[in-house]
């Protein structure tokens, strides 16, 4: 439920400026360092493809706001530090990642900066009247509309001149932003407690709480644990990779067993066959050596039984008889 509080805490968004810088380049906790007391006239946006003269385009307007948010929320550098060194650490984030073809000073950044700013927490103070009107309904496009005309149609504090709300891509940024969320969003526990870095304005009576960035230590801490888990994730990670590759190579030592195991039985089935064909070609040997000796045995008896015995004396032709009795008898039992 939106409180009459909330509505004069964003009314005094109106009169900030460059405070809300404060607790990002102060020199301590208790001490502030104004950048600028007025700021020019809001500028002429371009599209994001086209830029004529020293007008900011609308890619780097969304570029300062994510140097002034990345180098004043950065917990490790902490909020104390000095107007000087915090807004050389905006421009050198800005020329670094500055594709765009354009060259900005220091004092440009700046100036836009107090621009966007100043225009930004000015409607903040009209989207928190539009929450406090329709606090039971509507959706957010509707709100949002009404706050554009609600802007539209109301005088600038510094000009009294009346313009359209012209920095609509930077608040979509900023919009979750402590100094420039809605009470709306503040219920849901953006902001916390406040310290003395954390109050912005003049008037005690009426400060705006902003949400200061986690401490350094904190941030340290918690980056630590981060690593640490990482850390510990690596190691769990090697370790399951070891696991792994300890079971492919258990694996591959199996395979190759079996390949072991497959080629000692084909080894063997070789073996075996060799031996198998040695044995043929014994066998083989020995018939042709067996035919080869009946083959002179039946020479050897051929001459035996074409001898002529006549002339021979009895003794001589009883004993060539009787060889050629023997060979006829075997002969007839082949």
């Amino acid at each position: 439920m939106t409180t009459q509080e909330d509505i004069t805490r964003y009314a005094n968004i109106l009169q900030m400026d460059s405070d809300f810088v404060a607790p990002f380049v102060s020199g301590s906790q208790n001490t502030s360092i104004p950048i600028q007391e007025s700021f020019p006239e809001v500028e002429t946006i371009t599209s994001n493809s086209t830029k004529c003269g020293g007008n900011f385009s609308v890619d780097e307007d969304n570029l300062l706001v994510s140097a002034w948010l990345n180098i004043g929320m950065d917990a490790v550098q902490g909020t104390d530090q000095r107007a000087e060194r915090f807004w050389e650490k905006i421009w050198q984030y800005f020329g670094e990642n500055n594709t765009y073809g354009t060259t900005r000073s220091i004092s440009s950044l700046q100036s836009r900066w107090g621009n966007i700013n100043r225009e930004t927490s000015r409607f903040a103070g009209f989207m928190a009247k539009i929450e406090a009107r329709n606090a039971s309904g509507g959706t957010d496009e509707d709100k949002l509309k009404e706050a554009k005309e609600l802007y539209k149609t109301s005088p600038a504090p510094s000009t009294g001149k009346k313009s359209a709300f012209a920095f609509e891509h930077c608040w979509v940024v900023l919009k979750n932003q402590p100094k420039w969320s809605t009470p709306k969003e503040r219920s849901k526990g953006l902001l916390h407690t406040p310290s003395s870095i954390d109050q912005v304005g003049s008037n005690d009576d009426d400060t705006v709480v902003v949400e200061r960035p986690i401490g350094r230590k904190a941030e340290k801490a918690k980056r630590k644990r981060i690593d640490g888990d990482k850390g510990f994730q690596d190691f769990l990670m090697k370790k399951l990779q070891f696991i792994e590759e300890s079971r492919e190579q258990e694996k591959e030592a199996l395979r190759i067993k079996a390949d072991r195991v497959q080629v000692d039985a084909q080894r063997a089935d070789i073996e075996k066959e060799r031996l198998h064909l040695e044995t043929i070609r014994e066998a083989k040997r020995d018939d042709m050596k067996k035919d080869r000796l009946r083959l002179e045995t039946i020479r050897e008896e051929g001459k035996i039984m074409a001898m002529d015995t006549s002339g021979m004396n009895d003794r001589e032709r009883l004993y060539f008889e009787n060889l050629k009795d023997q060979i006829l008898a075997r002969q007839q039992l082949e």
